[in-house]
């Protein structure tokens, strides 16, 4: 199978995906903390300050310059056997990203216990929600300011068509986290204040200013987009 024939059959192979139950049954005692946000917002260098076990996910987009196989993603080639691992129900959860490629985790990407963190697209928020974590934290990252976000994008030196979609990604998850009472808001404004207001959330600790000034920076986000 060509990569192009993979794209073009993928969104038909993931409906209506399961996981099959002994992938469920791994991950019955893990507690997962979701990153939600769109490019440039920070979402990797603020879980590189949690010092939380890590979720890599399997995707089958091309590698970044700066990404490492096996631990940034788990960079999938071999299309016809990525179609049998989904017929076969062997990942955890499944999704398409923004330029059609898929990104899934596998149960073995998952520690036995305690907590782990991922970055993930917030249209599949709630099927993390329904997959029997023990607990399904949610949090979005939002810029200091829009202007400062689009100066991060700017700097992926992004082609037009990329651009677009990554701004479509980044309304999506506005309308989700907008919506969704259950994610809390994270100012990225310092990376160090950002990842202690994560790790203060995961104590029980809510800092309702910074949750306020992230709020308003992800409605400056929306309004600058729209």
């Amino acid at each position: 199978m060509t990569r192009g024939e993979f794209l073009k059959d993928l969104p038909g192979v993931v409906k209506n995906y399961r996981p099959a139950p002994e992938v469920l049954a791994r991950i019955k005692n893990i507690s997962l903390l979701v990153v939600i946000g769109p490019s440039g917002v920070g979402k990797s260098s603020i879980i590189n300050r949690l010092g939380l076990q890590f979720v890599p996910s399997d995707t089958t987009r091309r590698p970044r310059p700066e990404e490492k196989e096996g631990v940034d993603f788990c960079f999938l080639t071999d299309y016809d056997q990525v179609v049998a691992d989904i017929k076969a129900g062997r990942f955890v959860q499944v999704a398409i990203g923004t330029e059609g490629d898929l990104y899934a985790t596998r149960a073995s990407a998952y520690p036995k216990s305690g907590l782990a963190v991922m970055p993930v697209m917030a249209d599949v928020v709630p099927i993390f929600r329904n997959l029997g974590f023990v607990k399904t934290i949610s949090v979005f990252i939002a810029p200091p300011s829009y202007q400062e976000w689009m100066r991060r994008m700017g700097s992926h030196q992004l082609k037009d068509e990329q651009l677009k979609k990554r701004l479509d990604e980044a309304r999506r998850s506005l309308d989700f986290v907008f919506s969704d009472k259950l994610t809390h808001f994270i100012l990225n404004d310092d990376l160090e204040k950002a990842a202690t207001q994560v790790k203060q959330l995961l104590r029980g600790a809510i800092d309702a200013n910074r949750e306020k000034a992230a709020h308003r920076a992800a409605q400056e986000m929306f309004d600058g987009i729209n």
